[in-house]
C-alpha cells in the first residue's frame, strides 16, 4: 500500500490488467475516489471484480482513457 508506480521500469511483457493503486495513479486521481466510483458503478473504466474488495482495470481502456495509448 502506498507504493508509488511513478518511475518503475517494466522489463517483462506489458501487464493484461493494472491494480487499483495503479490504476488511480495513471489516471491522476486517489485510489479511493477510484474505489467509490466503483463501488457506485460510476468508475471511468469498467473494473473486474477478483473478490468482495479487490478490483483489477485493463490495461488497454486505463491506458486510452489517460492518453497513453492512442
Amino acid at each position: 500500500m502506498g507504493e508509488s508506480t511513478e518511475g518503475v521500469v517494466q522489463t517483462g511483457p506489458a501487464p493484461l490488467f493494472y491494480s487499483e493503486e495503479e490504476t488511480a495513479a495513471l489516471l491522476g486521481i486517489h485510489r479511493t475516489t477510484l474505489r467509490a466510483l466503483a463501488v457506485s458503478g460510476q468508475a471511468p473504466v469498467e473494473p473486474i471484480r477478483l473478490t468482495q474488495h479487490k478490483r483489477v482495470y485493463r490495461r488497454i481502456d486505463v491506458e486510452r482513457l489517460a492518453g497513453v495509448v492512442e
